[in-house]
């Protein structure tokens, strides 16, 4: 197994890991309002580090940005905004289904759209089903969806015996909100198949392979 292999496989433990537990600090904080806790997390997640990581990585910042015309950048950044959309329900649906729920119910969902509907928008659906990868893909994501279940309903039982439950619980509007979380969430798949004159250009300036798509981000 390549380097770059193993080290993607390791970031995506890394990301993995924060993705799950990084709503759970938001319940220490008592005198914030809900929306308050996700404007800073969102600033600080959103806005400050990806502009961070991508200033350390890129040798000339401005130019790198500035050598993209509006066609390229456009629907990079309305994919970004329909993901950015994503994100603001899935922390409503924490907020009505409650973290094992909703994490299982939102994930799940931006799994299949995020992985199926890009080679579907492209034409390339038969890739999937016709090739040893594409159905090995299939696999994987059938794979995911077990591990997904199997850890919602684990965490779904920690949370009844620890009786820990949603701050609003609301079935209805927190299964609605799951949904759109998980179609607009699939809005990060979009950008990164748009993004790929983006990331070609990094390459070109000599960043790492596996970091090629951070500064698009």
């Amino acid at each position: 197994m390549s380097n770059a292999i193993t080290m993607g496989i390791i970031w995506h433990l890394v990301g993995a890991a924060s993705a799950a537990c990084f709503y759970a600090p938001f319940k220490k904080v008592q005198s914030w309002s809900w929306e308050t806790m996700w404007a800073v997390g969102g600033v600080v997640s959103w806005i400050i580090l990806p502009w961070l990581v991508s200033y350390i990585l890129l040798p000339d910042f401005w130019a790198y940005y500035g050598s993209f015309n509006a066609s390229t950048l456009l629907p990079v950044f309305l994919f970004g905004a329909m993901w950015g959309i994503g994100n603001i329900n899935y922390g409503l649906t924490m907020r009505y289904l409650g973290m094992s729920m909703g994490i299982g119910i939102a994930i799940g969902i931006t799994l299949i759209v995020g992985t199926l509907m890009t080679p579907i928008i492209a034409g390339k659906f038969d890739v999937l089903i016709g090739t040893p990868g594409g159905r090995m893909t299939l696999l994987g994501v059938l794979v995911a969806l077990v591990g997904v279940a199997i850890v919602t309903r684990a965490g779904q039982l920690k949370e009844r015996k620890m009786g820990i439950k949603a701050e609003e619980f609301n079935l209805k509007k927190g299964l609605m909100l799951a949904i759109m979380c998980g179609i607009f969430s699939a809005g990060m798949s979009f950008a990164m198949d748009a993004a790929k004159p983006m990331h070609e250009a990094a390459a070109a300036l000599g960043v790492d392979p596996l970091y090629v798509a951070l500064p698009s981000y």
